[in-house]
Protein backbone atom coordinates (compact mmCIF):
# COMPACT_ATOMS: atom_id res chain seq x y z
CA UNK A 1 0.00 0.00 0.00
CA UNK A 2 2.90 2.53 1.12
CA UNK A 3 4.54 1.74 -2.47
CA UNK A 4 1.28 2.65 -4.37
CA UNK A 5 0.99 5.72 -2.38
CA UNK A 6 4.13 5.96 -2.82
CA UNK A 7 3.98 5.97 -6.54
CA UNK A 8 0.49 8.06 -6.42
CA UNK A 9 2.49 10.88 -4.84
CA UNK A 10 5.91 10.68 -7.38
CA UNK A 11 3.40 10.84 -10.34
CA UNK A 12 1.82 14.19 -8.85
CA UNK A 13 4.83 15.74 -8.18
CA UNK A 14 6.19 14.62 -11.79
CA UNK A 15 2.61 16.06 -13.99
CA UNK A 16 2.92 18.94 -11.28
CA UNK A 17 6.06 19.77 -12.61
CA UNK A 18 5.81 18.58 -16.26
CA UNK A 19 2.70 21.73 -15.84
CA UNK A 20 4.64 24.67 -14.44
CA UNK A 21 7.37 23.91 -16.51
CA UNK A 22 5.08 24.27 -19.57
CA UNK A 23 3.72 27.08 -18.38
CA UNK A 24 6.66 28.94 -18.00
CA UNK A 25 8.04 27.72 -21.69
CA UNK A 26 4.33 28.28 -22.95
CA UNK A 27 5.04 32.08 -21.64
CA UNK A 28 8.39 32.49 -23.11
CA UNK A 29 7.41 31.51 -26.26
CA UNK A 30 4.58 34.29 -26.39
CA UNK A 31 7.18 36.44 -25.64
CA UNK A 32 9.38 35.56 -28.02
CA UNK A 33 6.91 35.47 -30.89
CA UNK A 34 4.97 38.66 -30.36
CA UNK A 35 8.87 40.37 -30.47
CA UNK A 36 9.55 38.52 -33.87
CA UNK A 37 6.65 38.77 -35.06
CA UNK A 38 5.88 42.56 -34.13
CA UNK A 39 7.47 44.01 -37.89
CA UNK A 40 3.91 42.45 -39.48
CA UNK A 41 1.53 44.17 -36.99
CA UNK A 42 0.60 43.99 -32.95
CA UNK A 43 -2.49 42.73 -33.42
CA UNK A 44 -1.34 39.90 -35.48
CA UNK A 45 1.36 39.32 -33.57
CA UNK A 46 -0.37 38.80 -30.34
CA UNK A 47 -3.09 36.43 -32.31
CA UNK A 48 -0.45 33.92 -33.34
CA UNK A 49 1.96 34.10 -29.98
CA UNK A 50 -1.61 33.43 -28.35
CA UNK A 51 -2.43 30.74 -29.90
CA UNK A 52 1.10 29.50 -29.78
CA UNK A 53 1.07 29.11 -26.09
CA UNK A 54 -2.49 27.38 -25.61
CA UNK A 55 -1.11 25.28 -27.70
CA UNK A 56 1.72 24.29 -25.73
CA UNK A 57 -0.46 24.59 -22.55
CA UNK A 58 -2.48 21.45 -24.34
CA UNK A 59 0.98 19.30 -24.84
CA UNK A 60 2.02 19.74 -21.55
CA UNK A 61 -1.66 18.48 -19.94
CA UNK A 62 -2.12 16.12 -22.17
CA UNK A 63 1.56 14.92 -21.00
CA UNK A 64 0.53 15.61 -17.00
CA UNK A 65 -2.90 13.47 -17.51
CA UNK A 66 -0.39 10.68 -19.11
CA UNK A 67 1.51 10.41 -16.16
CA UNK A 68 -1.32 10.73 -13.64
CA UNK A 69 -2.99 7.89 -15.75
CA UNK A 70 -2.28 4.32 -14.57
CA UNK A 71 -2.91 3.71 -17.86
CA UNK A 72 -0.68 5.65 -19.88
CA UNK A 73 -1.02 4.31 -23.66
CA UNK A 74 -4.95 4.38 -23.34
CA UNK A 75 -5.04 8.42 -21.85
CA UNK A 76 -2.58 9.18 -24.38
CA UNK A 77 -4.57 7.54 -27.22
CA UNK A 78 -7.68 9.50 -25.76
CA UNK A 79 -5.53 12.60 -25.62
CA UNK A 80 -4.60 12.52 -29.31
CA UNK A 81 -7.84 11.63 -30.60
CA UNK A 82 -9.03 14.66 -28.49
CA UNK A 83 -6.62 17.38 -29.78
CA UNK A 84 -7.16 15.71 -33.66
CA UNK A 85 -11.05 16.53 -33.08
CA UNK A 86 -10.13 19.96 -31.71
CA UNK A 87 -7.68 20.78 -34.57
CA UNK A 88 -10.18 19.43 -37.51
CA UNK A 89 -13.18 21.64 -36.01
CA UNK A 90 -10.68 24.45 -36.18
CA UNK A 91 -9.91 23.57 -39.52
CA UNK A 92 -11.27 26.99 -40.67
CA UNK A 93 -9.85 29.11 -38.16
CA UNK A 94 -6.56 27.93 -38.84
CA UNK A 95 -6.98 28.23 -42.69
CA UNK A 96 -7.86 32.04 -41.96
CA UNK A 97 -5.32 32.33 -39.88
CA UNK A 98 -2.59 31.22 -42.26
CA UNK A 99 -4.22 33.24 -44.99
CA UNK A 100 -3.68 36.28 -42.80
CA UNK A 101 -0.27 35.28 -42.15
CA UNK A 102 0.13 35.23 -46.01
CA UNK A 103 -1.90 38.41 -46.95
CA UNK A 104 0.10 40.33 -43.55
CA UNK A 105 3.82 39.09 -45.39
CA UNK A 106 2.85 38.72 -49.00
CA UNK A 107 1.17 42.20 -49.14
CA UNK A 108 -1.00 41.57 -52.00
CA UNK A 109 -3.09 44.57 -50.86
CA UNK A 110 -3.96 47.07 -48.16
CA UNK A 111 -7.10 48.56 -47.21
CA UNK A 112 -8.30 51.10 -49.93
CA UNK A 113 -7.24 49.17 -53.07
CA UNK A 114 -9.27 48.26 -55.47
CA UNK A 115 -8.91 44.24 -56.21
CA UNK A 116 -10.33 41.45 -57.87
CA UNK A 117 -11.05 37.89 -56.33
CA UNK A 118 -12.76 35.37 -57.55
CA UNK A 119 -16.02 36.86 -58.47
CA UNK A 120 -15.97 39.61 -56.26
CA UNK A 121 -14.34 42.89 -57.11
CA UNK A 122 -14.01 46.47 -55.19
CA UNK A 123 -12.18 48.38 -52.78
CA UNK A 124 -10.94 46.66 -49.32
CA UNK A 125 -12.42 48.31 -46.72
CA UNK A 126 -11.08 46.81 -43.88
CA UNK A 127 -8.41 43.92 -43.33
CA UNK A 128 -9.40 41.52 -40.02
CA UNK A 129 -7.54 38.01 -38.08
CA UNK A 130 -10.61 35.60 -40.06
CA UNK A 131 -11.52 38.18 -43.28
CA UNK A 132 -11.87 41.16 -45.33
CA UNK A 133 -14.71 43.82 -45.74
CA UNK A 134 -14.88 44.99 -49.60
CA UNK A 135 -17.14 47.28 -51.15
CA UNK A 136 -18.48 46.50 -54.49
CA UNK A 137 -18.85 49.00 -57.02
CA UNK A 138 -22.52 48.42 -56.63
CA UNK A 139 -22.30 50.21 -52.62
CA UNK A 140 -22.62 46.10 -51.49
CA UNK A 141 -20.43 44.90 -48.33
CA UNK A 142 -18.53 41.64 -49.10
CA UNK A 143 -17.17 39.93 -45.89
CA UNK A 144 -14.45 37.19 -47.65
CA UNK A 145 -13.07 34.69 -45.52
CA UNK A 146 -9.22 35.20 -45.73
CA UNK A 147 -8.83 31.50 -46.73
CA UNK A 148 -10.74 32.32 -50.13
CA UNK A 149 -7.25 34.59 -50.97
CA UNK A 150 -5.50 30.99 -50.95
CA UNK A 151 -7.86 29.81 -54.01
CA UNK A 152 -8.10 32.45 -56.52
CA UNK A 153 -5.41 35.13 -57.43
CA UNK A 154 -5.59 38.39 -56.49
CA UNK A 155 -6.03 41.06 -58.75
CA UNK A 156 -4.82 44.65 -57.48
CA UNK A 157 -6.31 47.04 -60.07
CA UNK A 158 -4.54 50.15 -57.55
CA UNK A 159 -1.03 48.33 -59.08
CA UNK A 160 -2.29 48.65 -62.32
CA UNK A 161 -2.26 51.35 -64.99
CA UNK A 162 -4.42 54.18 -64.41
CA UNK A 163 -6.18 55.25 -67.89
CA UNK A 164 -7.70 58.67 -68.37
CA UNK A 165 -11.65 58.29 -69.00
CA UNK A 166 -13.07 61.55 -70.46
CA UNK A 167 -16.74 62.19 -70.29
CA UNK A 168 -19.24 65.13 -71.55
CA UNK A 169 -21.20 66.36 -69.27
CA UNK A 170 -24.34 68.55 -70.90
CA UNK A 171 -26.20 70.84 -68.86
CA UNK A 172 -29.26 71.72 -70.54
CA UNK A 173 -30.79 75.41 -69.56
CA UNK A 174 -27.14 76.19 -67.52
CA UNK A 175 -24.86 79.32 -67.28
CA UNK A 176 -21.20 78.75 -67.10
CA UNK A 177 -20.80 80.80 -63.76
CA UNK A 178 -23.47 78.03 -61.77
CA UNK A 179 -22.10 75.14 -63.48
CA UNK A 180 -17.89 75.51 -63.10
CA UNK A 181 -18.13 75.43 -59.39
CA UNK A 182 -20.74 72.47 -59.04
CA UNK A 183 -18.12 70.64 -61.42
CA UNK A 184 -15.64 71.36 -59.40
CA UNK A 185 -17.09 70.02 -55.69
CA UNK A 186 -18.47 66.63 -57.77
CA UNK A 187 -14.87 65.98 -58.78
CA UNK A 188 -13.48 66.47 -55.57
CA UNK A 189 -16.45 64.34 -54.19
CA UNK A 190 -15.11 61.14 -56.85
CA UNK A 191 -11.48 61.77 -55.92
CA UNK A 192 -11.29 58.96 -53.02
CA UNK A 193 -13.02 56.37 -55.96
CA UNK A 194 -10.17 57.85 -58.43
CA UNK A 195 -6.75 56.60 -59.02
CA UNK A 196 -5.35 60.18 -59.30
CA UNK A 197 -6.51 64.14 -59.69
CA UNK A 198 -9.62 64.26 -61.57
CA UNK A 199 -9.48 67.61 -63.98
CA UNK A 200 -11.92 69.98 -65.62
CA UNK A 201 -10.58 69.82 -69.40
CA UNK A 202 -13.04 72.45 -70.39
CA UNK A 203 -16.69 74.26 -69.71
CA UNK A 204 -17.96 76.09 -72.66
CA UNK A 205 -21.28 77.66 -72.86
CA UNK A 206 -23.72 77.21 -75.64
CA UNK A 207 -27.00 78.97 -76.97
CA UNK A 208 -28.82 77.10 -74.60
CA UNK A 209 -26.69 74.36 -72.39
CA UNK A 210 -23.78 74.09 -71.29
CA UNK A 211 -21.18 71.68 -72.04
CA UNK A 212 -18.36 70.43 -69.69
CA UNK A 213 -15.00 67.71 -70.58
CA UNK A 214 -13.92 65.71 -67.20
CA UNK A 215 -10.58 63.57 -67.08
CA UNK A 216 -11.18 60.77 -64.36
CA UNK A 217 -8.28 58.62 -63.97
CA UNK A 218 -9.35 54.90 -63.68
CA UNK A 219 -7.89 51.25 -63.80
CA UNK A 220 -11.29 49.66 -64.52
CA UNK A 221 -13.51 50.31 -67.20
CA UNK A 222 -16.57 48.69 -65.90
CA UNK A 223 -16.68 51.20 -63.07
CA UNK A 224 -17.13 53.97 -65.63
CA UNK A 225 -20.90 53.23 -65.53
CA UNK A 226 -21.23 53.41 -61.82
CA UNK A 227 -18.81 56.80 -61.55
CA UNK A 228 -21.36 58.18 -64.20
CA UNK A 229 -24.31 57.35 -61.95
CA UNK A 230 -22.69 58.61 -59.07
CA UNK A 231 -21.98 62.01 -60.79
CA UNK A 232 -25.85 62.01 -62.07
CA UNK A 233 -27.43 61.25 -58.38
CA UNK A 234 -25.12 63.87 -57.00
CA UNK A 235 -26.38 66.63 -59.56
CA UNK A 236 -30.15 65.78 -59.07
CA UNK A 237 -29.43 65.83 -55.32
CA UNK A 238 -28.45 69.44 -56.45
CA UNK A 239 -31.70 70.30 -58.65
CA UNK A 240 -29.59 70.17 -61.92
CA UNK A 241 -30.18 67.72 -64.61
CA UNK A 242 -27.16 66.20 -66.51
CA UNK A 243 -26.62 64.45 -69.71
CA UNK A 244 -23.36 62.56 -69.70
CA UNK A 245 -21.57 61.21 -72.73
Amino acid sequence: MSQLIGDIALRIIIAGSIIIVTYFISNYTRLSLERILSKFGASFAKRIAEISRCFILLIGVVVAISVLSLDVTAISIIAIIISLLVLISARDIVLNLASELYIVMRRPFRENDQIKVGDVEGMVRSIRALDTEIVTYDGEVVIVPNSYFLKYPVINKSQSIVRNIELKLIFPGRKFEEIKPVVQEILSELKPELFGEPEILSINEMEDKVEAFISLPIVNVRKLKWLAAKITKSLLSRGIEVEIE
